[in-house]
């Protein structure tokens, strides 16, 4: 694809996220109209950063992709390019802190995103098997099968834990070009200057920001600035060195960017790892995180005796392993309940909760609000498939690849008992919400309520109604576990790359 429709086809990708925001914006304040009686008026805004440089704003590069595109690419040929600095955003993490990402302007994002495509086709037989991070022959889905494979036969093992501290902010420059030569990467001379280019960009507040800016002298040569695609190549050279010293130990390891996990059944082993491990990191200048690592422990799943720290339960990226097979990591389970809850809140008590009562949404033969609510749910599970298409897919009876909604990004969960809990849950959370919702109805005057008002958790299961017209409609719940047994069906004929998000678990947003 040539560079100027590169640079086209992302501005219309950020052009089109946008716009879907707004309309999302736009129809929740339709919605929420129809359900209160009163209007709203939700605030499209736009990311602030559009209006600090031209730019940064795809409606602005758009309309000038050609000029634009010849300037950079006769820059790249007199070897003259220099990225625009870029501007900190800030991304909130779990934990409650904030991680800055570096937003470069698209037309530079799009000359880092080449170059690392470049270098990685060159170079990905140079990465270990183990590493599993921004590659386009590994995913986070092989890690949980590489993990999976050990793990799961019941055998105790030595872990080791370990998260980095800061790793792309800690990243020593000096020894990320020491490996590149070292080790004989594959980089043209045009590649080293725009690596350079990037390395040296300075990082700027929106206040204040100026499109280029020397370093000063004593500028730390540390840090690899995230939010551009050559950052994840470079984030990978710089755990090369660590992945080599692990194979050669014999230990069984997956590695995501600093994200690493290692076992063994020979305690030695696992010691001379974590010292490989220590030695290397401070090589790079990584230092490690001892406030979120875990530290050596031993695996004993199915609670055999330990001699010291027993685990019952490893977690990686988004999954959890443990006797009853993978499973959603404890922090995963978290946000999805918030993210059901939420939607089950603004459908059957949000709008009450603001003194209004449409007497229209109750009106007979069923709750609207409540059939909204089982579309959104559904939705938000099984994506596209509603439940009898799930059902072909469980009997084997239809065929499908590619899965949206939330269990995409989880194809290889197998743990039907921790599925029938959220199932559970779920249930629970509808249904006591239901009831208070009847009890507010009830107090505004309103009595013979229609379906599914009075139902039991049972019936709530397998609800039915039906419009005036005698269209059927659909209100039972979705089930984890009837998603997962589907997702899981097709993976396993395709393999879970073929069937969930690419991006894998690491990625899921909740939104």
């Amino acid at each position: 694809m040539a560079f100027e429709d590169e640079v086209r086809e992302k501005c219309q990708k950020l052009i089109s996220q946008h716009e879907e925001y707004a309309r999302e914006i736009r129809d929740d304040d339709a919605r929420r109209r129809r359900r209160t009686g009163v209007g709203h008026r939700g605030i499209i805004l736009r990311p602030s950063y559009w209006s600090i440089d031209r730019a940064f704003n795809p409606y602005k590069v758009r309309a000038h992709a050609d000029q634009i595109s010849r300037a950079i690419k006769a820059k790249l040929r007199n070897h003259d390019y220099r990225p625009y600095n870029p501007i900190a955003y800030e991304v909130p993490k779990s934990d409650g802190s904030k991680r800055i990402v570096s937003v470069f302007t698209i037309a530079d994002a799009v000359v880092s995103r080449r170059v690392y495509r470049s270098l990685l086709e060159k170079n990905k037989s140079r990465f270990s098997a183990y590493s599993y991070a921004y590659r386009d022959d590994l995913t986070a889905h092989d890690a949980i099968l590489n993990i999976g494979a050990d793990l799961r036969t019941g055998r105790r093992y030595f872990l080791a834990e370990y998260d980095f501290s800061k790793y792309f902010d800690s990243i020593s420059h000096e020894y990320l070009w020491r490996v590149l030569e070292e080790k004989q990467f594959l980089i043209s001379p045009l590649e080293r200057h725009v690596l350079t280019g990037f390395l040296n960009s300075e990082i700027q507040v929106q206040s204040t920001y100026t499109r280029h800016i020397q370093k000063q002298r004593d500028a730390s040569t540390h840090g690899v600035p995230q939010g551009t695609s050559i950052s994840l190549f470079l984030a990978n050279v710089a755990a090369w060195e660590l992945d080599r010293a692990l194979e050669r130990l014999g230990v069984g390891f997956a590695r995501y960017a600093d994200d690493t996990l290692i076992w063994s059944d020979d305690y030695t082993r696992i010691c001379d790892a974590v010292q490989v491990l220590s030695a290397t990191a401070s090589n790079m200048g990584a230092a490690l995180n001892f406030k979120k690592s875990h530290g050596i422990s031993i695996y004993a799943p199915n609670g055999s005796p330990a001699e010291f720290n027993p685990k019952r339960t490893v977690e990686f990226v988004g999954y959890r392993f443990g006797a009853g097979g993978r499973g959603l990591r404890a922090s995963v389970v978290e946000r999805l309940k918030r993210r059901i809850a939420y939607i089950v809140w603004s459908n059957l008590l949000e709008p009450l909760s603001k003194g209004g009562v449409v007497s229209a949404r109750v009106a007979p033969s069923v709750d609207r609000d409540y059939l909204v609510m089982i579309g959104q749910l559904r939705r938000y599970l099984y994506g596209d498939l509603n439940e009898e298409r799930l059902s072909r897919l469980i009997q084997g009876r239809s065929r499908r690849v590619r899965f949206k909604g939330f269990m995409s990004y989880f194809p290889m969960v197998d743990d039907d008992e921790q599925l029938k809990a959220l199932d559970g849950w779920m249930l629970h959370t509808v249904y006591t919400s239901l009831r208070r919702r009847t009890a507010i109805l009830e107090s505004s005057g309103l009595s013979s309520l229609p379906v599914p008002h009075g139902a039991s958790k049972a019936e709530l299961l397998i609800a039915r109604a039906q419009t005036h017209s005698q269209v059927k409609l659909d209100l039972s719940l979705p089930s984890f576990v009837r998603v997962g047994r589907a997702i899981r069906r097709v993976a396993a004929a395709h393999g879970p790359n073929a069937v969930g998000r690419t991006g894998g678990p690491q990625n899921y947003q909740y939104e």
